[in-house]
């Protein structure tokens, strides 16, 4: 089992400096000639981060033993049972990536090759008047309704001369527009052919090498939020410090004397989801820890984050007590909360069948313990499963990619392979989760039907860093 060192720590926060460095660059300077070489440092000091730490997390690249990350984000003295925690942690962290995405987006979206023409002629930005509307079409979203129309303005030349010239471009307006109607325009005078960019004063700076526009700033702050407070709302309930008392519930309860035997994984028969109108259980596939007594064996349902071969594999042989509250009113064969405290006052939080007659009952116990003592969590470890996130990862990489060849300008014209990196960028990620989850859940069924049948690929384990 590899704990979450001072090395692995250190890896992550570079890893998200190099993100935040990459939004900074694009709300400094949204739009740049290509290929956006800051961008690409960015991306390149992200990279190596994560490099090392994947060298960490594997056991690759050795740590020195002992040297477990402080607590931090409420995991003070490891007393929180933590795996609840992923789960808001992978939600705020896209939402959070998703942020430099979305300006990225943008700036790919204004950065043409029309722009880059014109600024490297005598630009001119003036109002311009429409002449004649070619074709307008209607684009209606939930947010309300644009029009897109192609136009051909009169803008005036210089102030020399005083003469008009007559430039074709494209804008997008919340209303028809009609002929006659003013707006302002970036263009090149002495060169009609490169055609306007059409565009309202406050994005003007942007499109001239400055920073995001306010509008895309007030937007962006809005969308940051919502990580933040989803963090706020959902880490603190979810990780809460566990003892005996805080399973049973107060309620008379039952307490088992058992040894780690090894890892198991089955079907979880929980009470059903009340917001169904359903009688029947909720059954999910789960990792498990399977405990060994005098009187027979049980097993303990764990988060399904977790490895339950890396768990078994670090307490193997430790011995402590199983606590778990019955409940008269459900079947022997439904699951309750249930806590294994072991002897070096660690625990271990999960779920187990609350009774039948071919599981062992253990004693009844009742609350309070007069020997009760402050208990902290097993973990973080396992950061990395190789049978589980290796071929997971192939996506990520792909949306790396994806990311890496629109900053460098590919194909920005606006043609088939742009669209493609963004469709990658984003869909790469999303099949590595879904490959992630499919590769767990078939390494968990794998790990159900026994050890003869078990996969031979299955991670080894790594006792390195025990707590």
């Amino acid at each position: 089992m590899r704990e979450r060192d001072l090395g692995t720590a250190a890896a992550s926060v570079l890893a998200w400096a190099g993100a935040a460095a990459f939004l900074i660059c694009l709300l400094v300077r949204k739009i740049a000639p290509y290929p956006r070489w800051d961008l690409l440092a960015c991306l390149a000091f992200s990279a190596v981060a994560f490099l090392a730490w994947w060298l960490r997390a594997t056991g690759r690249w050795r740590s020195r033993p002992g040297r477990v990350v402080p607590a931090a984000l409420g995991l003070e003295m490891g007393r929180q049972w933590w795996p609840p925690l992923r789960l808001v942690y992978t939600t705020v962290a896209a939402c959070a990536l998703l942020v430099p995405f979305f300006l990225l987006s943008f700036s790919a979206e204004q950065n043409s090759p029309q722009l880059a023409a014109i600024t490297q002629r005598d630009y001119r930005y003036a109002p311009v008047t429409i002449t004649k509307i070619h074709h307008t079409h209607q684009n209606s979203s939930k947010t309300g309704t644009t029009y897109t129309s192609v136009v051909t303005v009169e803008a005036p030349r210089d102030g020399k001369h005083g003469k008009a010239v007559r430039l074709k471009g494209k804008t997008t307006a919340y209303g028809r527009l009609t002929t006659g109607d003013r707006i302002g325009g970036l263009y090149a005078p002495d060169v009609p052919s490169l055609g306007i960019i059409l565009t309202p004063r406050r994005h003007l700076a942007s499109l001239l090498g400055g920073p995001a526009s306010p509008g895309e700033m007030t937007l962006l702050a809005i969308y940051s939020a919502i990580p933040v407070g989803l963090f706020l709302i959902c880490a603190k309930p979810r990780a809460k410090p566990m003892t005996p008392e805080s399973v049973l519930g107060g309620t008379p309860g039952r307490r088992l004397r058992v040894h780690i035997a090894g890892a198991n994984a089955g079907q979880r028969l929980t009470p059903p989801d009340p917001k169904k109108d359903s009688r029947d259980p909720d059954i999910r596939l789960a990792p498990a820890l399977r405990l060994s007594s005098a009187e027979g064996c049980r097993d303990l349902f764990i988060d399904r984050c977790l490895d339950p071969q890396a768990l078994a594999g670090a307490l193997e042989g430790r011995a402590g007590w199983l606590y778990w509250a019955p409940k008269a009113e459900h079947p022997p064969d439904w699951c309750v909360a249930a806590l294994l405290v072991l002897d070096d006052d660690r625990y271990v939080c999960g779920l187990t069948p609350q009774g039948s007659a071919d599981l062992p009952e253990g004693a009844s116990v009742d609350l309070p313990f007069p020997d009760a003592r402050p208990l902290r969590a097993v973990g973080p470890y396992a950061l990395w499963q190789p049978v589980v996130h290796g071929p997971g990862m192939y996506g990520f990489g792909l949306g790396f990619l994806a990311v890496c060849l629109i900053v460098a300008g590919v194909d920005y014209d606006g043609g088939p392979l742009l669209s493609m990196c963004f469709i990658t960028a984003v869909g790469g990620p999303m099949t590595g989760l879904l490959l992630i989850h499919r590769r767990r859940t078939a390494y968990l069924r794998r790990l159900a039907r026994g050890p003869d049948k078990a996969d031979e690929r299955a991670p080894v384990h790594d006792n390195h860093g025990k707590q």
